[in-house]
């Protein structure tokens, strides 16, 4: 298993992963957590038509990949509306057409968690991680 310290070649891919897909998706912030479970957060710069007071984001998680979400209205929370549900590490193409989807008409994704993984497993995780700091942009 990969180490996923400050130096790790696992925390460094997930880095390079999430910042491949906030670039495609020229988000205003964006935020990363390396520790087990790892997790992400990006900001979307605009709101959903369905949800106007609340704020839009994408959430990754190691457990489950992508999902949308927005802002409680208190600001505490984040809710997820819907997973990509794909696989744990999909494209940054394939996130990027999720969330053309999210801003269309339709509902896109699923509505439940589909928990691919368990944080931390030994399941080749943190080796396809590695690889995004190896050639962040040749991953698919």
């Amino acid at each position: 298993m990969i180490e996923r310290d400050e130096l790790g070649a696992a925390a460094r891919g997930l880095r390079q992963y999430l910042l491949a897909v906030a670039a495609k998706l020229d988000v205003p912030a964006w935020f990363c957590e390396v520790a087990v479970p790892a997790g992400g957060y990006l900001a979307l710069d605009r709101r959903l038509d369905r949800f106007p007071d609340h704020e839009a984001a994408l959430l990754w998680d190691e457990r489950d990949g992508w999902s949308a979400a927005v802002e409680s209205a208190t600001g505490d929370e984040v809710i997820a509306l819907a997973y990509l549900g794909e696989d744990v590490l999909p494209s940054p193409d394939q996130v990027v057409a999720f969330v053309k989807e999210l801003y269309g008409e339709g509902y896109p994704g699923r509505p439940d968690p589909p928990g691919f993984r368990t944080p931390g497993a030994p399941d080749g995780f943190d080796e396809r991680l590695a690889a995004y700091a190896a050639d962040p942009v040749g991953q698919a």
